[in-house]
């Protein structure tokens, strides 16, 4: 808590403050109105500023440093009390101590699910989460547009001020930049470009510049499997060697599968045996068809068949914790990691 020295009772000779968490962004110090000496001594602590602030007019900032409080080094209080000759007295002013390290890794998500139409999946629901990381550059614009008259401001009021912000950002995004499902890791580092230079364009206004930001976006599981499936036909150099491993795949399933069958008789016998040829032949075509082929096949659009099969979105979609941006399931109402209310 902040440290401050009491004369004759009800005044102030010095004034500093130590945060009692790396949390606390702002924290106005003396709740009580003291009055404060002249030629008191103000220490600002590194990654600090501190700002005067006389009858709701933000006034006098100083950085981190020694000050003894005089007319000299308080231009605009001075201005604003009308002392022309000087003062020798006391006097009121509230000061207030604001956080200006780097705030690092502030956990984000999106806290219901969205709905993106595709062309190849339809509708597709889906989430994202992610961290950010920011620092108070404008002292004066911070505590004029956010802290207001609270005496203490921290990370959890400005998490809960940018909640419903973030999640319209990111919308905003998908919605204008369409999505590339097939190659969503690339998509995630724009989207986290975009999304850094929307929200720091918003939070300026606030004396707050956002200085990274990550993301990553939930997809349903048959989006999931289509993308798989699309990496892989990608290796082996198209759609007609890709199915014809998904064949070789299923024979060589029923063989392991009859081979453990105990009661099978000559009946499993020579099933395993036809099963065993009609394997080789198409592991010989597949052969043939890997052995013809020299480079992968460069943007191959999935035909519709495969569209149809496996574009169902996900039942209940994808939902984060805004506040710790943790997975929460559709019908939580809170979250299971940090206890946020949903």
């Amino acid at each position: 808590m902040g440290l401050g020295k009491l004369i004759r009772g009800q005044t102030l000779s010095s004034i500093s403050y130590r945060a009692a968490e790396a949390w606390e962004l702002a924290q106005l110090f003396d709740r009580e109105g003291r009055r404060i000496m002249y030629e008191s001594v103000l220490t600002v602590q590194p990654g600090q500023e501190a700002v005067l602030v006389n009858e709701g007019t933000l006034a006098d900032i100083f950085r981190p440093g020694r000050y003894e409080l005089t007319t000299e080094n308080m231009p605009v209080v001075t201005a604003l009390k009308e002392w022309k000759y000087g003062f020798d007295e006391t006097f009121i002013v509230e000061t207030v101590f604001v956080n200006t390290n780097d705030i690092i890794d502030i956990p984000w998500g999106t806290s219901g699910k969205l709905t993106l139409p595709d062309n190849t999946f339809g509708m597709v629901n889906l989430g994202a989460n992610g961290k950010y990381s920011f620092a108070i550059t404008d002292s004066a614009a911070f505590i004029h547009k956010l802290m207001g008259t609270k005496n203490r401001y921290t990370v959890e009021d400005l998490k809960g001020f940018l909640t419903s912000h973030i999640s319209m950002m990111f919308k905003e995004i998908i919605t204008e930049h369409p999505m590339n499902f097939f190659d969503i890791q690339g998509y995630c580092g724009e989207a986290a470009q975009a999304l850094k230079t929307k929200l720091g364009g918003f939070l300026a206004d606030y004396g707050i510049t956002v200085k990274a930001m990550n993301l990553q976006i939930a997809l349903p599981e048959a989006v999931m499997k289509a993308i798989d499936e699309r990496a892989v036909m990608g290796a082996m150099g198209g759609m007609e060697a890709y199915a014809f491993k998904k064949q070789v795949d299923a024979q060589t399933e029923a063989m392991v599968s009859m081979a453990k069958n105990p009661g099978g008789g000559m009946n499993s016998v020579a099933g395993m045996g036809m099963q065993m040829a009609a394997g080789m032949t198409m592991a010989g075509q597949m052969g043939n068809m890997m052995g013809g082929m020299i480079q992968p096949q460069g943007g191959q659009q999935i035909p519709n068949g495969m569209a149809q099969q496996t574009a169902a979105p996900a039942a209940g979609g994808h939902r984060f914790c805004s506040q710790c941006g943790s997975p929460v399931l559709p019908n939580d109402k809170f979250c299971s990691n940090c206890g946020a209310k949903l």
